[in-house]
């Protein structure tokens, strides 16, 4: 700071002196300061006095040793600097000489000497005013207190107001009287001398009082964020002084927890909150993080001995966090090293081949399996006792069927198949090896054979996921969905594929319109490869379309087209199967089409038939039900078929309810609340008919939430399987629309290229925070947000290969298959 002071006083000398013609040593002289070359401008001095010892130039000799003296400081070279500096003394540079002279010889250990020269210059009365401070300050590092009181008080004329204040703050320090000290600090308000931190002195008397709150605030370490965005730097992390008392602070306190991931120019500050944070965070046991931070420290040698005597536990336990949190590549991160530096591990090895298994690590994973068999063949011959009974077999043979799940992954299929004809010899009746069988025969289309095999596997304890999700597909492959439903109620729990009865699994069909968006229902029936009568009408309506969706999403469709298409898929299916191709047919059309001429006519004649329907089959008299109430907008033309259909059913107040809970997903519509209201009358307690009037309800009001909510408690009390079902399904269809209303709209994703990204990004977070954030703010957090959600975006250049096809929000169900193994 002093030098960039002094670069500026030069430049206005010069401004002042003669012109360049007049005086061109002084244009000499300013080109060799401003590129700092001093030596050679003491030199040029030295030559131009030779000839002309009355030349004039600024800034002085003396100020230019002092610039020399500050840029070896700056080296660390505290011996050179002090002889700079005491030549700039020599030749009447006064007062800030005087400081770096002294703080040179403090660097060095010398602070006799250094007190001997400050004491010197203010008896002398050549320090100046401004510099006096240096003198209390050396005498209270000496410990001589006694001199300092009697210097502030029978000469305090020679001080400023501000270092009065300063010295009276440290005796009353001192003395224990720490408010006293406080009072003196907080009249300071600005730097005593250079690289002074007024503030620090009143946070540490503030921290010696335990006001930690007050020095938290000057500090900040509470920094004000907004949606976990920092309105800018910390205070502590200006100076490092400040950082040091912040470590202090938040070691003794715990609060805010030390960060290890705030940097620091001061590498010992920066070490100790390191070591401290990982001690912080390890009490509160968050081993995960704690062990980040103490990887994040490299191969610097670790100082506290106790820190190094943790890490091979603490690194154990973050693998253990990391696996339970769904993150297996920091388990295998933290777990690798410990196993190189602890010797071989058995247990620690078969955790981290699941780790690596998750990871896809398959290299890693194939050499540390082999090396777990070696040591387990091993130690059967140096402890058979540990090995009694079949254990050794069985354990072997385990490890040569994972060895050969590697192999697969590999897409080393002969050595994988080497590997599981080791197992079988070694222990055929394993089940491990019975469910790699089972595997091998669905690969080869055997599906029967690979149902007894995998079957059997799972019976007898294999819990290899692939083995139950090949089990799952063999049934799928056999079209036998009881089989499979039976598979998934005996083996699922081993799995986390709990209670398959009460998932949510809506037909691809009603998926698609519940979108209510058609660029959402285009891309769900067209990509759906498997194709039932009621998704083909959705298939034709998107085929007769003419024209892309205007403003309201409706568009045009080439109506002779569509109802030809329609009429030859009714003809060729069942009247029972007509009722759903039917409902498909209207509503399509009712949700997505224009009002065009001729769509009234083109769609009620399907209408009439699914009345017609009605007569034969109860299940079409609802269907109707429901396509007439998402059509009228005349709520009393529904009274009568309502009310005729609802005389002849058993429950019409569970009826009227499924009736309203399929029509809302169709569009937000109030034509039943007249039958709800009346229907609650009768039944104020049917956990049904209140999830219904709720969803007459928009879901942001608080109507919505409270009649869902009483439903909800009630059907909980009387478990009422039917009614907490459809609380699942009325969750998952909220779910849908939510995450549907921040997704962008599928037709951006053509001809998609990763410029777009950003783009695509920025609209979705709009979406999202819009209405939360105020414009400013939302502006200036947005390259922050964006950042961080296109870092959590997948690499699809990695999956150029793959075919991409939409997938609708609703993904409850049965678990998927893995992505390798004998079963791909």
């Amino acid at each position: 700071m002093t030098k960039c002071r002094l670069n500026q006083k030069e430049l206005q000398g010069a401004s002042k002196e003669s012109s360049p013609v007049q005086n061109p040593f002084q244009m000499q002289l300013q080109g060799l300061l401003k590129q700092q070359k001093y030596r050679q401008a003491l030199e040029e001095i030295k030559k131009v006095r030779r000839a002309n010892p009355e030349i004039e130039f600024t800034p002085s000799e003396a100020e230019i040793w002092l610039l020399r003296g500050q840029e070896e400081f700056q080296k660390s070279d505290f011996k050179q600097a002090e002889t700079f500096f005491r030549r700039a003394l020599e030749l009447g540079l006064t007062g800030e000489t005087h400081y770096w002279t002294s703080h040179c010889l403090l660097l060095q250990n010398r602070l006799d000497a250094a007190l001997e020269l400050i004491q010197n210059a203010f008896e002398q009365e050549s320090l100046p005013k401004d510099y006096a401070i240096c003198y209390l300050k050396l005498l209270l590092l000496k410990g001589d207190t006694a001199t300092v009181e009697q210097l502030i008080d029978k000469q305090a004329k020679r001080f400023s107001a501000a270092q009065l204040h300063w010295a009276r703050g440290v005796l009353a320090l001192k003395a224990q009287q720490p408010n006293a000290a406080l009072t003196a600090f907080t009249r300071i308000k600005r730097p005593l001398t250079p690289g002074d931190v007024p503030d620090a002195w009143v946070v540490y008397t503030q921290q010696t009082l335990e006001n930690w709150q007050a020095a938290s605030s000057i500090l900040g370490l509470q920094v004000s964020s907004m949606w976990g965005f920092p309105s800018g730097k910390p205070k502590f992390l200006q100076q490092p002084i400040l950082q040091r008392l912040a470590t202090l602070q938040q070691a003794k306190t715990g609060e805010p927890p030390l960060d290890p991931s705030v940097q620091s120019e001061d590498l010992e500050s920066q070490e100790a909150v390191t070591a401290l944070a990982i001690l912080q965070m390890s009490d509160r046991g968050d081993y995960h993080n704690a062990a980040h931070a103490l990887l994040n420290l490299g191969h610097r040698p670790i100082q506290l001995p106790q820190l190094k005597a943790l890490r091979p536990t603490l690194l154990t336990l973050a693998g253990q966090q990391a696996l339970m949190q769904g993150e297996p590549e920091c388990s295998e991160i933290f777990w690798k090293p410990v196993l190189v530096e602890q010797g071989f591990n058995p247990q620690l090895a078969v955790n981290l081949i699941a780790a690596m298994d998750a990871n896809e690590s398959y290299r890693e994973q194939q050499r540390l399996i082999t090396q777990l068999l070696k040591w387990v063949e091993k130690d059967g011959k140096q402890n058979p006792q540990n090995w009694t009974g079949d254990r050794l077999k069985l354990t072997l043979a385990n490890l040569h069927c994972r060895l050969a799940d590697t192999w697969m992954a590999m897409g080393r299929s002969r050595t994988a198949l080497g590997s599981l004809q080791q197992a079988e010899r070694i222990c055929p009746t394993a089940p491990e090896v019975i469910g790699r069988k089972g595997l091998v025969a669905f690969t080869e289309s055997k599906y029967e054979e690979a149902v007894k095999l995998l079957s059997q596997a799972l019976e007898q304890g294999c819990r290899y996921e692939e083995v139950y999700a090949m089990l799952l597909r063999c049934w799928e492959k056999l079209d036998n969905p009881q089989a499979q439903l039976e598979a998934r109620r005996r083996f699922g729990k081993h799995f986390g594929d709990l209670n398959p009865e009460a998932e949510v699994e809506f037909a691809p069909w009603l998926d698609a319109l519940y979108t209510q968006n058609y660029s959402f229902f285009q891309r769900l029936v067209q990509t759906e490869k498997k194709s039932d009568p009621p998704l083909r009408a959705c298939q034709i309506f998107v085929a007769a379309v003419q024209s892309p969706p205007n403003s309201g999403g409706r568009v045009s469709l080439n109506q002779e087209e569509a109802k030809h298409q329609w009429d030859a898929l009714l003809e060729e299916i069942s009247d029972e199967q007509q009722i759903q191709t039917l409902q498909a047919i209207a509503l399509s059309v009712q949700l997505f089409a224009k009002r065009e001429k001729g769509i009234a006519a083109l769609i009620n004649p399907y209408v009439a038939r699914l009345a017609e329907l009605g007569s034969a089959y109860p299940q079409a008299r609802e269907a109707h039900l429901i396509v007439l109430a998402v059509k009228e907008t005349n709520s009393k033309k529904l009274e009568a078929p309502i009310r005729s259909y609802l005389d002849t059913t058993p429950q019409p107040g569970n009826t009227l309810a499924r009736i309203q809970l399929q029509v809302r997903r169709f569009g937000w519509s109030r034509n039943l609340i007249p039958a709800l209201e009346v229907a609650l009358k009768r039944e104020p307690q049917n956990p049904l008919l209140l999830l219904a009037r709720a969803t007459t309800y928009p879901i942001t009001m608080p109507e919505y939430e409270e009649l869902k909510q009483q439903g909800f408690e009630i059907a909980r009390r009387l478990q009422d399987a039917k009614a907490l079902q459809a609380f699942r399904e009325e969750q998952a269809f909220v779910a849908l629309r939510q995450t549907q209303a921040v997704l962008p709209d599928p037709d951006d994703f053509d001809d998609f290229d990763e410029d777009d990204m950003s783009d695509v990004v920025e609209a979705m977070i709009r979406k999202m925070f819009g209405q939360k954030i105020p414009k400013a703010e939302l502006e200036r957090m947005l390259p922050e947000l964006k950042r961080q959600l296109l870092n959590t975006m997948p690499d699809f250049e990695d999956d150029e290969d793959d075919d991409f096809d939409f997938v609708p929000p609703f993904g409850f169900g049965k678990p998927k298959p893995p992505k390798r193994g004998f079963g791909r």
